[in-house]
């Protein structure tokens, strides 16, 4: 049987590069002649609600909210467009100016009572992404995430469309475990057979817990602790060749990110800029 990969980085986290892991997965399994797509969710939802936001916006709905959020809305496309350039650092003030107001976007996009949104972070005022019964609950409610009409149309086609054996999601930050179990939860009610990954930065933080004892049985299939390439291999029933295989970037819409980091060489430069910029908390 020929086997495929869906891997997938959930929001939220920083919209300025492309997940390195998963290119570095997607290196591997190519090598390894294994097919796989690969979706930055977290840059697709942000931009879905972004986008969404302005639209109606620009409708009479009858409540079109304050002058900032007003302002905001219409001056998206060419704040997206400034912090996509190097413009974006040439201008300090105009860049926080920037940045404050696609937040301002973003925050009105969702319920204030409910949820704090960013391009930096996402809060649940309901839950806690260190609690596993809330990543639990999470996933059984997807509905209630507010990247749900995002990733509802968005996963059904793509799952329709590759039929993935696996699904390997990347979980490094706390700001993305809510979002990446109600996702999980989503996709394993409309295919329950395929087999799910998760793997990353704060995935190995918990495995590597001395009291660690894994509370997601019957939802996630297989946790990987560490670099993920030679255990995601094992598990498709591949033995890692010599060497290691090249990044790949292919996949992803490099001029979508925001960051000018995509016309430099890529390096570890491009976290540099961003750890000083007004994205961080």
């Amino acid at each position: 049987m020929m086997q495929s990969v869906l891997l997938i980085h959930p929001p939220l986290v920083k919209p300025s590069e492309p997940p390195a892991g998963l290119a570095r997965l997607a290196g591997a399994l190519k090598r390894h002649d294994v097919a796989c797509t690969i979706v930055d969710a977290n840059l697709e939802g942000l931009i879905y609600l972004m986008n969404g936001r302005a639209a109606g916006q620009g409708k009479d709905t009858g409540n079109s909210g304050d002058t900032w959020t007003r302002r905001a809305c219409r001056q998206l496309e060419v704040n997206l467009r400034f912090l996509r350039s190097r413009n974006g650092y040439k201008d300090v003030d105009r860049y926080k100016r920037a940045v404050l107001d696609i937040n301002r976007v973003l925050a009105t996009s969702v319920s204030a009572d409910a949820f704090r949104l960013s391009l930096s972070d996402y809060e649940d005022r309901c839950r806690s992404p260190v609690r596993s019964l809330d990543l639990i609950r999470a996933a059984e409610t997807p509905a209630e995430n507010p990247f749900h009409a995002y990733f509802n149309p968005r996963f059904t086609a793509l799952l329709e469309k590759e039929q993935p054996t696996w699904i390997g999601f990347s979980l490094n930050y706390l700001s993305q475990a809510l979002c990446c179990f109600a996702m999980i939860g989503f996709l394993r009610r409309i295919l329950p057979a395929v087999k799910i990954v998760l793997g990353g930065g704060l995935a190995t933080s918990w495995m590597q817990r001395p009291d660690w004892r894994n509370p997601f049985k019957g939802l996630i299939d297989e946790l990987i602790a560490g670099p993920g390439e030679a255990p995601l291999l094992a598990l498709l029933g591949i033995a890692p060749g010599a060497g290691s295989a090249m990044p790949d970037y292919s996949a992803f819409p490099l001029a979508d990110y925001l960051s000018p980091g995509f016309i430099l060489p890529f390096s570890a430069s491009w976290g540099c800029y961003w750890r000083r910029c007004a994205l961080c908390p």
